[in-house]
């Protein structure tokens, strides 16, 4: 046992994945831009070089631990993690959190999931499938597509 005291877990409200995140300092919103559930992919191994995962949080109560796992559905193989900390000026404040993730390398196709915990508390999860297939042609409305690596790289 550590010696912090435990905290209650806080209240997921959302959680999106997307291309980005844009941060509007002047007014404080924030753009979920490109959201998808698809991830199309030439041929594997690949690595998505860029997405992002934004959480808005609520119910915080002091300084909260939380932790980002991408997990591999079929056998909760984790790919990645990243862990922190919360904080908010008080328990009715809604906090967002944007992960810039770069490079998240994937080897086969499937189901995945991002998911948000706090002192191993599940607090949600969000889900999308990596399938390896072709390229939409230009004004198509494809799913998120990671074009294929460049001579050389």
């Amino acid at each position: 046992m550590s010696g912090h005291p435990s905290v209650a877990a806080p209240t997921l409200v959302s959680l999106l994945i997307c291309d980005q995140v844009i941060d509007d300092r002047l007014s404080g919103k924030k753009s979920a831009i490109g959201l998808f559930s698809t991830i199309v992919v030439p041929g594997l191994p690949t690595r998505v070089q860029h997405m992002a995962v934004m959480a808005t949080l609520t119910e915080i109560t002091g300084r909260t631990p939380l932790q980002l796992r991408l997990v591999r559905d079929d056998d909760n193989y984790v790919l990645m993690r990243t862990d922190g900390h919360v904080e908010a000026p008080n328990p009715l404040a809604l906090v967002d959190l944007v992960f810039a993730l770069q490079g998240v390398p994937f080897d086969r196709a499937g189901q995945y999931a991002f998911e948000l915990l706090s002192q191993g508390e599940l607090l949600g999860r969000r889900r999308f499938q990596l399938v390896i297939g072709r390229l939409r042609p230009p004004g198509a409305v494809p799913p998120f597509s990671v074009p294929p690596p460049e001579a050389g790289a």
